[in-house]
């Protein structure tokens, strides 16, 4: 779970004296997980939650910078480290906390060889019409390319496939 300032900020919620609540849903029923209470005051948002049945107040300060063409930019300051940052994330017995100081890896960062594979044929996936047609306007060029890239992924995920057997079954192929 996390706090996103650009979405408060975007809804109103960080005005001192604002109160109000977040909710988590779950995607796929919409069924609500968790929320949280907040009030907002000149200086920083204070939290009230409940962790493992314990009611929780966090104080998280807010930092603000001058955007080029007047007003001011919210920022959260990690309530751990101090840094300056747009999402804090929940930890278990820490609480909101910075993506450093969470040790929060982002996706992408705990990806196998076949997972990048995979990641980066969908990418290029979503640039093609379905079955893999060439989008009306996209230069044949472009096309070539980018089929080519897909059928990389899948020979990248063919080998990394074979080498996984034989190290998982080394007498496999001698038979």
């Amino acid at each position: 779970m996390s706090i996103d300032v650009r979405q408060w900020h975007r809804k109103g919620c960080l005005r001192p004296g604002w109160v109000g609540g977040w909710v988590w849903s779950d995607a796929e029923t919409g069924e609500q997980t968790s929320s949280i209470g907040f009030r907002a005051d000149e200086e920083a948002v204070i939290l009230n939650y409940t962790m493992s049945g314990t009611p929780v107040q966090q104080h998280v300060p807010l930092t603000r910078t001058r955007c080029n063409y007047g007003g001011t930019r919210p920022w959260f300051a990690c309530p751990r480290c101090r840094r300056r940052v747009a999402v804090l994330f929940l930890r278990a017995n820490v609480g909101f906390v910075c993506r450093p100081c969470g040790r929060i890896a982002y996706s992408s960062q705990c990806d196998d060889e076949m997972a990048r594979a995979w990641r980066q044929q969908r990418k290029v996936e979503g640039r093609l019409d379905e079955n893999w047609r060439r989008p009306k306007g996209m230069h044949r060029s472009t096309y070539d390319k980018l089929l080519n890239i897909i059928l990389d992924c899948e020979e990248r995920r063919d080998a990394e496939l074979a080498s996984y057997m034989l190290k998982k079954f080394p007498g496999f192929l001698r038979r």
